[in-house]
């Protein structure tokens, strides 16, 4: 064994052990004391907890490379390896829980323990989601993205628990060498230790070193893995798969770096809807994968016309958008030209005949603001609306309102419907009941004089003309301008479409709302009734807008069981109860159980709330002695077409030039 040795190697381990017989033929009549015993026992449950962690760490860090590598891959292996990465790291788990029998230690370990199989259970949800494709890629690509988020935090968590075991040798050694009764003994350790730190210094240096090198390259080889797997989710997260262009998120994302680039810079952004020519004719004879086909060899034609500056997307089936940064709109007339001319000169050849494609544009110059991408293809679709109407093939540009003899029964019914300097406001006070004083007002929103000034009529005909969500945040910002110049404090509610909230970017929104409110409070109301599939897909949304100061109501809530769902998951600030479970509160007994057994559950969640429809006195003591904050109805008054506190002659309908 020795035969090996260099010269200097044998010197020094002879001088260790040499130095290590002395201290114990000066120190052996001390080392009786019960406490050495003790000192080295619990060194060695130290290192042997330290050696532990140190595996944890390294099992799980396997468990999250399996884990991305599967969901980007798909290959059962990667899924195999992980299920043996876990089970190794539960194993390591198990023998810490042996190890220590410190109370307070013991309870970091269970803590620890519950986290990573909490992060496990994460990483295992998403690597079943995409084993069984039952979610959209989209959400699949945030599941991945969350869980790797909380197993980060969880090795972060392992990390610090050996920070406090290396601190708690520390703290330990330097308890035992300041008791006075112990110098001698002290002594002995001192000298016992550094000899055997010599010679173990000496002889494992060598692997030391190779071992902390190996396992330097190994995380960095992880991080590098991680790192690139999450660039690669970025890019799939932003490109439609079939045809490698951006897709509705990645579009999203250039609309708002163009928007505020063009801000910055006073440049023009225009936008362009593409439609490919009877593609449903193409997919019915030739089939959808011949379909597929097309829609790549499009995309490739498009993309080839394009600058390096501008973004192409798919929105639809057979549906491209296209944003043309720092662009006139002549200068984009002509490259939609080129663009349809690139798909009719050129048919594609398959086995047996040529495929003649058309499409038709639609080409619209962008205003300063746009807060969704439902705003752009709203303007463009009106004109891509024409190109169809006129022939297809065809290039149509959108029109900038009428002309001034254009009769305005003829216009596209889009046209009027976008129209915001059509609009108005009126307002309904809101009644704090335990004063009986106005504390705020709910803005409401009414549609063009005539057949559209119906609530009703005129957001039935904005979802059936898919402009629901440009008219909505034109209303938005309507109803936010009516509230400036406002000397008082007041609260001001404003109403909101569920759908709005998840079109449009939780920046842009945030953006329309004053960076100095002045003293106004401002109250997003989500109406309960409008709500589509799990609530909990509105929960970043509405968390984005407590944060940034602005109170979340859900309107029109009943007593079924996705209202309860409804307010567990999003807690709002406020809760307004349908009128039919307010009017006749006081002489309905069965009414007034139900709002008791809502104001508890308001009350668990720290939430106010508003009951709507109050026409009758005798519904308020009813309602305050229930718990009820404030209320609403035609008891306080009929609908204000002006705003008390507004500067004087100032109707809030004057200011749409503004808001718009």
């Amino acid at each position: 064994m020795l035969s090996g040795w260099s010269s200097e190697k044998k010197i020094v381990s002879g001088f260790g052990i040499a130095l290590i017989a002395v201290a114990l033929a000066l120190f052996s009549p001390y080392l009786v004391h019960p406490g050495a015993r003790e000192i080295k026992q619990w060194v060695e449950q130290r290192q042997k907890v330290f050696d532990n962690l140190q595996s944890v760490l390294t099992d799980f860090r396997e468990a999250q490379l399996y884990h991305r590598d599967f969901v980007l891959s798909g290959d059962a292996r990667q899924a195999d390896d992980f299920n043996e990465a876990v089970a190794r790291l539960r194993e390591r788990l198990f023998s810490l829980r042996t190890l220590d029998d410190d109370t307070a230690t013991a309870e970091q370990f269970r803590r620890l323990e519950n986290e990573l199989e909490s992060s496990i259970t994460t990483l295992r949800t998403a690597m079943n989601s995409r084993k069984e494709k039952s979610i959209t890629p989209k959400r699949m690509m945030e599941m991945s993205d969350n869980a790797l988020v909380q197993s980060n935090a969880a090795a972060a968590s392992i990390e610090r628990l050996e920070n406090d075991q290396i601190k708690l040798l520390q703290e330990r050694i330097s308890q035992y060498s300041s008791l006075p009764n112990y110098q001698v003994l002290v002594g002995f350790l001192l000298i016992t230790f550094l000899g055997l730190l010599g010679l173990g210094t000496f002889l494992m240096s060598k692997n030391w070193q190779n071992s902390v090198e190996s396992l330097k390259e190994r995380n960095q080889l992880l991080e590098d893995n991680l790192s690139s797997a999450q660039a690669h989710l970025d890019k799939l997260a932003n490109k439609d798969l079939l045809t490698e262009v951006l897709n509705v998120r990645g579009l999203e994302q250039s609309l708002i770096a163009e928007q505020n680039r063009a801000g910055r810079a006073g440049a023009q952004l225009v936008g362009m809807l593409l439609n490919i020519d009877n593609f449903r004719r193409v997919n019915e004879g030739l089939g959808h994968a011949v379909g597929d086909v097309i829609l790549k060899e499009l995309s490739r034609r498009i993309g080839n016309t394009l600058r390096p500056s501008d973004h192409i997307g798919r929105i639809g089936r057979d549906e491209f958008l296209v944003l043309l940064p720092d662009t006139q709109l002549a200068y984009a007339m002509k490259v939609a030209e080129r663009i349809r001319l690139s798909v009719s000169d050129s048919p594609l050849r398959n086995a047996s005949d040529l495929i003649h494609l058309t499409v038709s544009a639609g080409v619209a110059t962008l205003p300063q603001k746009v807060s969704s991408l439902e705003e752009v293809l709203t303007l463009t679709r009106s004109a891509l609306k024409r190109s169809k109407l006129s022939g297809k093939n065809k290039v149509s540009v959108a029109r900038d309102g009428a002309s001034d003899d254009e009769n305005p029964v003829a216009r596209d019914i889009v046209d009027v419907l976008c129209d915001a300097s059509a609009f108005r406001t009126v307002f309904q006070p809101i009644i704090d009941l335990s004063t009986e004083q106005v504390s705020g007002y709910e803005i409401l929103s009414r549609g063009p004089d005539g057949a559209f000034e119906s609530p009703a009529d005129f957001f039935r005909v904005c979802v059936e003309n898919n402009i629901l969500t440009t008219v909505d945040l034109s209303c938005v910002k309507l109803c936010i301008n009516a509230t400036n110049g406002v000397k008082q404090n007041m609260r001001f509610h404003l109403n909101i479409f569920p759908s709005t909230l998840l079109d449009t970017p939780i920046e842009q929104l945030l953006s329309l709302f004053p960076a100095q409110p002045d003293g106004r409070v401002f109250c997003v109301e989500i109406s309960e009734q409008q709500f589509v599939g799990d609530p909990a897909y509105m929960r970043d949304h509405v968390n984005a807008l407590k944060q940034a100061g602005i109170l979340v109501a859900i309107d029109d809530v009943g007593f079924g069981r996705s209202s309860l769902e409804s307010l567990i998951l999003l807690e709002p600030d406020l809760v307004k109860v349908d009128r039919k479970y307010v009017t006749g509160v006081s002489v309905e007994p069965s009414k007034a159980r139900l709002m008791k057994r809502l104001a508890n559950v308001a009350k668990s969640l720290g939430a106010e709330i508003v009951a709507e429809g109050i026409e009758n006195s005798d519904d308020i003591p009813v309602l305050k002695e229930i718990g009820v904050h404030y209320g609403q109805g035609w008891l306080f008054g009929e609908l204000l077409e002006v705003l008390p506190g507004a500067p004087a002659g100032r109707r809030a309908n004057d200011q749409v030039g503004d808001a718009v």
